[in-house]
């Protein structure tokens, strides 16, 4: 019983401390490589991804870019200059989830320090996913790998973590292009 409770105790220190680094009053800005495998095709980007709150972020790649607020997403495409419109699906879990904190339905194990670094596995049972954060002592996040099926992942490394200093996310506001609304 005893265990238990250091172990959980243990895990909501690391949850807090990710947590209250991701979730700046100012906001956050990471600069991230994202490697992606599905199946036998991968692929490789650079980006940056600005956190406002748990509601409102957004990721720039050099392509595209795809703004969520409230609820709404938005993905400006660049190249055809085009903004197509949805919504986020009750229920599902994304990496922002993650990113923010949003931590319902997730099942941690124990945090394991390995020199200056935390590890921390997870599974989302409903959704058949499993991976692992791993941050710096302070929460700062450092790589999160979402696993979604056989020889299907996604590797988000963080290059850069900077508090407040958001730019994109306040300027997003694509000008003549073609809207796409695919909500109900």
């Amino acid at each position: 019983m005893m265990l238990s409770a250091c172990v959980l105790a243990q895990t909501k220190n690391w949850e807090n401390r990710f947590i209250d680094a991701m979730n700046y009053k100012d906001g956050v800005s990471i600069n991230v490589k994202i490697d992606q495998m599905q199946f036998d095709l991968k692929s490789s980007d650079l980006g940056l991804i600005e956190i406002m709150d748990k509601d409102n972020y957004l990721l720039d790649f050099s392509n595209e870019t795809v703004f969520v607020s409230e609820g709404i997403i938005k993905t400006f495409n660049k190249v055809n200059n085009q903004l197509i419109i949805d919504q986020l699906i009750e229920g599902d879990i994304t990496i922002f989830d993650l990113l923010t904190g949003n931590f319902k339905d997730v099942l941690f194990e124990n945090p394991d320090k390995r020199g200056n670094s935390i590890f921390v596995n997870f599974n989302i049972k409903m959704m058949g996913y499993s991976g692992f954060i791993k941050t710096k002592e302070n929460g700062e996040p450092l790589e999160l790998k979402v696993k979604y099926g056989p020889d299907q992942f996604l590797l988000l490394t963080v290059t850069n973590y900077i508090k407040g200093n958001l730019k994109l996310i306040n300027e997003f506001n694509p000008l003549n292009a073609e809207i796409i609304d695919l909500r109900e």
